[in-house]
């Protein structure tokens, strides 16, 4: 991308990053916009940054460990949007890996995978590239947290029994729209039957 403006990488970013709906990590930025030099990328940011802060937009850039930046929405929008958002952030497996990984955290992945199967591996994976998880090695496994991202996108504070009980809330909301959906699904049923 040379001879590229810093206002065209600046509109570049911002549409992986909308695109991308998770947090990215500015290596792989660096790679799609084809930059070599670091400090070009941190300039394409920094001004993205400022974009959305002096715009006051509904919209924010948040910057994550691990050198990943995340397009999201502002806390204070998520009652407004939450009925047009269909369908739910992640399934139900998903929703009791992190539920579990909350629950006990810090915990081991092993001691995850354990208890929720084979599957957690992947549900790790999704949870650590959502930037909703972070894992820190140690010996052959990792230990696993939840992170502040986590805890903002579920309003709470930073705190892992504020955000247990969050998820948990989540969770049984999963279930009991699942449940209602089935119930729906079977009154159908049963309704063409006795026609």
């Amino acid at each position: 991308m040379a001879g590229k403006s810093l206002a065209e990488i600046v509109r570049r970013i911002e549409a992986l990053l909308f695109a991308a709906s998770r947090p990215v990590q500015l290596k792989e930025l660096m790679s799609i916009c084809r930059l070599r030099k670091r400090d070009k990328i941190i300039s394409a940011i920094s001004e993205l940054k400022k974009k959305y802060n002096v715009e006051d937009s509904a919209i924010e850039l948040v910057e994550l460990q691990g050198d990943r930046v995340f397009l999201r929405l502002k806390k204070e929008y998520h009652e407004l949007v939450k009925r047009y958002v269909r369908k739910p952030l992640f399934s139900r497996g998903v929703m009791k890996t992190l539920s579990f990984i909350a629950y006990y955290q810090p915990v081991e992945q092993s001691k995850v995978a354990i208890a929720r199967g084979g599957s957690a591996y992947r549900h790790i994976k999704l949870l650590i590239e959502k930037g909703f998880v972070e894992a820190e090695k140690k010996g052959k496994t990792k230990i696993l947290r939840t992170t502040e991202l986590l805890a903002d996108f579920l309003g709470v504070p930073n705190n892992p029994v504020m955000i247990r009980r969050a998820l948990e809330s989540r969770l049984l909301q999963q279930q009991a729209r699942e449940h209602a959906k089935t119930t729906k699904r079977e009154d159908a049923t049963e309704t063409k039957q006795n026609l």
